[in-house]
């Protein structure tokens, strides 16, 4: 496989994100990495580029089994690399990294999907309550007022887009759209996702350069509609706090928990 020179300039740390897998990471020039805050329609979009990828429409297409988040911190990153570089078909890698976290190069494709912050901040409350994910509950406190301010005064840290507030989105923003003049990295939003999927997924196509038939199309289009994708989210979800609660309970249990 042919892999490519790339470059990322800074680590991010946080509670869900660790960026160290990167730097012994090879890249190739036809990947697609999906590289959204969270809550924007990140399954969303990987479930329609691994649809495209495999030219059918596959139930949970855009989960970690399909198209792994490489940088998360409490999943064995060195296995999602490992995975990753034995596939023979064409990759696509998650991630909520800023992309000074991640390596770039203007090979690859590179997919950011963005939504409304308030949008973005309830929705992860939402998340947070419904799985009852301690680790983060502090960001989101009883009173939503409280909550609300933290998201809109906490300045940027080492973790990233983790911080869940305005300026780590628009950190990630700013470090997609500094490199947007490449040519490689493609902005979509979740509400032109919600008012026209059919048209959004023809887009995303002929941006990696997949032809996609009218009966390919359709399908594509029933089986990322917004039932079905809040479906499979919620299914994904469980499975990824069940397996985080799990791992957590193992690390404590040999003495390695922070």
């Amino acid at each position: 496989m042919t892999i490519i020179q790339a470059q990322r300039t800074r680590n991010y740390i946080g509670p869900v994100t660790n960026t160290d897998i990167w730097s012994d990471f090879a890249l190739r020039p036809d990947d697609v990495i999906v590289d959204t805050p969270p809550k924007c329609g990140t399954t969303w979009m990987l479930s329609i580029v691994m649809m495209l990828i495999y030219q059918r429409a596959l139930p949970d297409a855009g989960s970690y089994q399909h198209a792994p988040w490489l940088d998360c911190a409490f999943r064995d990153r060195k296995a999602a690399a490992d995975f990753l570089s034995n596939l023979d078909r064409r990759r696509c890698i998650k991630s909520h990294t800023p992309m000074d976290g991640i390596l770039y190069s203007r090979e690859p494709t590179y997919v950011v999907v963005y939504r409304h912050p308030v949008d973005m901040h309830f929705s992860f409350r939402a998340h947070v309550e419904n799985m009852k994910d301690e680790t983060l509950t502090y960001m989101f406190p009883g009173d939503e007022r409280d909550g609300f301010m933290r998201f809109v005064d906490t300045p940027l840290t080492d973790a990233g887009t983790d911080d869940l507030t305005v300026a780590s989105f628009a950190h990630h923003f700013r470090q997609a759209k500094a490199r947007m003049a490449n040519g490689n990295v493609h902005f979509f939003h979740y509400a032109d996702l919600t008012r026209d999927l059919s048209g959004q997924i023809e887009r995303r196509a002929a941006m990696l350069g997949i032809s996609v038939s009218e009966q390919l199309l359709e399908q594509i289009t029933d089986a990322t509609g917004f039932e079905s994708m809040r479906k499979a989210a919620e299914t994904s979800e469980r499975r990824f706090m069940i397996l985080r609660a799990f791992l957590l309970r193992v690390l404590q249990t040999n003495g390695r928990a922070d």
